[in-house]
């Protein structure tokens, strides 16, 4: 005869877990081109818009579109405000039209882009090559030295920049952000080369060159920090 019917075996019953459903690969593809998109987009307005500041100042008259590629780039401070103007614009376009998963990856990113890419090299570039110019050397040598501090301002600005953004942020977000300088790193600086060439320029022709290059080349940077996705790759 049975005494009991022991019903726990029933409680102790757990529906299988369903899979976690993952985001369709057309919404996804859809989503970091929109990221992609709209980190340009911001970059480009900024950048504009800060080429207007610089070109009604030096240019008299009506603001007119063609003069925003005429402007001098001789100064290291306007360099510096041009990469800015570009990261924060595609930081900002990056951070509106992405998830907000990804705003601290895109935060830390742009730290890294301020200071290993823009203020740091930038800076000792500018220095170096005003010293240099101080010097009243020839023409040929002028151009070897400050080329040489160009490249050596990459190298030491790349990589102790980095790791200056890299303290910076774990002060502000309290975690680890430990980030290897790659082969990458350094290709990209397209830009420093570009600043060098506008503070030594001497010939209206590479002038008329540096205005029009480098405010593109710079888009790159708030391009990389708009679409950052914060697993150490950018939303491509």
């Amino acid at each position: 005869m049975i005494q009991s019917i022991n019903f726990k075996s029933t409680n102790q019953y757990k529906p299988e877990a369903k899979p976690a459903q993952e985001e369709p690969p057309k919404r996804s593809f859809v989503r970091k081109k929109a990221v992609k998109a709209a980190a340009i987009t911001g970059s480009a307005l900024t950048t504009l818009g800060y080429l207007a500041l610089l070109s009604k100042k030096q240019h008299k008259g009506p603001l007119q579109f063609k003069n925003l590629f005429k402007v001098d780039f001789s100064s290291a401070l306007k360099a510096i405000g041009l990469a800015t103007s570009a990261t924060a614009g595609g930081l900002a376009g990056g951070l509106i039209a992405d998830t907000k998963d990804t705003r601290k990856a895109k935060l830390k990113e742009g730290m890294h882009q301020f200071l290993g890419n823009i203020i740091t090299p930038i800076s000792i570039v500018g220095i170096a090559t005003h010293l240099i110019e101080k010097r009243n050397l020839p023409r040929t040598k002028e151009l070897l030295y400050s080329g040489l501090a160009a490249i050596g301002g990459v190298g030491v600005g790349v990589t102790a920049g980095n790791k200056v953004a890299s303290k910076v942020n774990q002060l502000i977000f309290k975690e680890d952000d430990t980030r290897k300088v790659k082969a990458k790193d350094f290709g990209i600086h397209v830009d420093d080369i570009m600043t060098w060439l506008a503070l030594t320029a001497k010939t209206d022709v590479i002038k008329n060159f540096i205005s029009k290059a480098l405010p593109a080349v710079f888009l790159i940077c708030g391009y990389e920090a708009g679409t950052c996705d914060g697993h150490g790759k950018k939303g491509h």
